[in-house]
This record gives structure tokens, C-alpha cells and sequence, in this order.
């Protein structure tokens, strides 16, 4: 996610303050670009709140135990920018560290004496939480650009293509397993033929692969009929399911992808080889990205979550989607180092 001063203004501003609080401490990490330019653009900021940005290249708050004395060396290395501020009566105050790494300490808290000369309840006891900006921030669920769905529909439609296109291919030498699987998942839906060229027609439909959003109710669709199966598969159902696609695509990989961790949370309960597995993890990404598909055009409907989970998930969803794409292509070159030796 890009952080700029305007960005991080408005994630302060989801942030509510605590009773009796007038100043609290966020850290941020900034692992690209420059931290003292964002720190002067914070500074420029004209946003009803004081906004103190400090560039940390100080080893503080390394210990829970020594909470205020770090906090004092703070103060007093930046003194002049605390004393330059204009802070009207009851004015509150919101420091934000900018670092290139994360803190050991994720979260911490501790009671603390302010020095004399702080523009705010000088000499006052206060107590001090110091939080992670991007877990406190919180922002609406999936509507927003952290959530990168027009790169997941992208990677899922990629997919989507890959796993027709090698059916066709396999339907041709096995048509046995590709109608297994069709039945399984279209039962009464006509000839093996049929429902590939149903499925080749609708993607080719498709004008934005980025604006590509599947339901789970479409005949035409492969993954409307994956989404159908995996709503009412139980994970020892969906482990079956995915044991068909492996054979029904011919896969006997050896290499096992790495499930998200979504997948791993609905693992089957049954022993099954490695390609099979990498279809189970492949079928629950593929109904990940479709139900947060649906979230994202509802997102009003739903609360909201930190803007760090909301970023994590999408990259641990995305870089399984990468990887997965790559995995399916690799079974098409595969077959064709087949044909140069055999």
C-alpha cells in the first residue's frame, strides 16, 4: 500500500482517541522512499490535527521495560520540532515514528512524565500507548485500493483460461476423466463438447479481465460451477472434488504449492497425493477471491477491518494466484518435454 502525508492523515482519522487522551504515539514502516521528505509533507499538512512526524534512526523502544526513558531521549532529540508547534488550548497531539523496519515490540504501553517545556500538559504524568498505524487504521472492507481486486479478477480470469484451455486439450486423450469431472460439477449439462465450447464462449466474453467478477449460479462458467460445488462441499467433499480435477487436467506434479492461509485453515481430514492437494488449494483460492469479490461490491454491508490485514490477505491471495497460473502452464510444457523425449 502507498503511504503518502495525505494517506496517513486519513488513516489517523479513522482512529478514535481514548478518554482523557491528548497525545498518543503510532509507528509506521516506510520500507521505500524517502522518510524525511514524507515527514516534511506531514509536517505541511494542514489537517485539524498536529501531526508530529519523527524519523527514528534511533535503537528506542527495543524493551517493554524502558518505555519512558526511550520516550524522554525522543523528546528531547527532537525538542525544537515539539516547541516550534502552535498548539491551541486543549489542542491534542499525535506522534507517528517512521521506520525501515518493524518494531520488535508490536504493541506497547507504559506511564509517562512529560518534560516541562512540551507544548501540552507539561510536567504531567500521562500514559503512553505506542500502536502499529496499519493494524489501528481501519478502513471499509475491500473497497478500497489496498484490497487490489482488479488484480485478483485479473489472476483469476489468467486462471480461469489456463484450466479451460487444458480440459480441451485433455478431453482429446482422456475424455473419460474431463467428463467425469463435468459431470460431477454439471451433472445434466449436456455433451463434453457442449460445456467447453459454453465455457471457451463466455470467456471470450469477457472484455476486462480486471472487471471480471463470476457468480455462482452460471451454467457457462467453469468457476460459477466450482463456486456452486465448493458452497456446499464439506473440506473431505472438496478433497474429492479436487482429486477429479487432478486427473480430469492430468496432473502428476511433485512440487506442492503453498496453499493461502485460508486454505490451510479448511484442510482436508484425508491423505491425498501432492497434485490433488494443489487442486484443493486451488479451488478455495479461486473461492476466496470470489466471495471477496462480492464483499467489495457490497462493502457497506460489512464492518471494517485493519488496513494491514486487509493488505496481507490480498498479497498472501495474489502471490498464490501468481504461483498458481505458473503451475498450470508448467502442466502444458510439461506435456510438450513428453513429446520431445517420448
Amino acid at each position: 500500500m502507498e503511504m503518502d502525508a495525505k494517506t496517513i492523515s486519513n488513516l489517523l482519522g479513522t482512529i478514535e482517541w481514548g478518554a482523557s487522551t491528548s497525545i498518543r504515539l503510532f509507528w509506521l514502516k516506510i520500507p521505500q522512499g524517502s522518510r524525511d521528505a514524507l515527514a516534511e509533507a506531514l509536517r505541511k499538512d494542514e489537517g485539524a490535527e498536529v501531526i508530529v512526524p519523527i524519523v527514528l534512526r534511533e535503537p528506542l523502544f527495543l524493551s517493554a521495560n524502558a518505555v519512558m526513558s526511550d520516550f524522554s531521549r525522543l523528546l528531547e532529540s527532537h525538542k525544537k520540532s515539539f516547541e516550534d508547534l502552535k498548539v491551541v488550548r486543549d489542542q491534542k497531539i499525535t506522534i507517528i515514528l517512521l521506520l525501515k523496519e518493524n518494531f520488535n515490540l508490536s504493541q506497547i504501553s507504559s506511564p509517562v512524565v512529560l518534560p516541562r517545556w512540551f507544548p501540552i500538559m507539561g510536567g504531567v504524568e500521562a500514559y503512553l500507548h505506542i500502536s502499529d498505524l496499519l493494524w489501528c487504521a481501519e478502513t471499509e472492507l475491500l473497497n478500497c485500493p489496498g484490497a487490489q481486486i482488479d488484480l485478483m479478477s485479473a489472476a483469476l480470469y489468467d486462471l480461469e483460461c489456463s484450466i479451460v484451455e487444458r480440459l480441451r486439450q485433455i478431453s482429446v486423450v482422456k475424455s473419460g476423466k474431463v467428463r467425469a469431472l463435468l459431470d460431477t460439477i454439471n451433472p445434466g449439462g449436456g455433451g463434453t463438447e457442449a460445456m467447453l465450447v459454453s465455457f471457451e464462449t463466455f470467456l471470450k466474453s469477457v472484455n476486462d479481465p480486471k472487471g471480471y467478477r463470476p457468480n455462482s449460479t452460471s451454467k457457462s462458467c467453469l468457476m460459477s460451477l466450482l463456486f456452486s460445488q465448493v458452497l456446499k462441499s464439506s473440506p473431505d467433499q472438496l478433497s474429492s472434488l479436487s482429486a477429479k480435477f487432478q486427473e480430469a487436467v492430468a496432473d502428476n506434479s511433485v512440487e506442492l504449492l503453498r496453499p493461502t492461509l485460508f486454505g490451510i485453515m479448511l484442510r482436508p481430514s484425508n491423505k491425498t497425493i501432492v497434485a490433488a492437494k494443489n487442486w484443493h488449494s486451488l479451488l478455495l483460492a479461486a473461492f476466496q477471491v470470489y466471495q471477496l469479490m462480492n464483499a467489495s461490491a457490497h462493502a457497506g454491508e460489512y464492518p471494517k477491518y485493519p488496513v494491514s490485514l486487509i493488505s496481507s490477505n490480498a498479497r498472501d491471495l495474489l502471490e498464490f494466484l501468481v504461483a498458481a497460473n505458473k503451475y498450470v502452464a508448467f502442466l502444458f510444457a510439461a506435456d510438450e518435454d513428453d513429446m520431445v523425449t517420448g
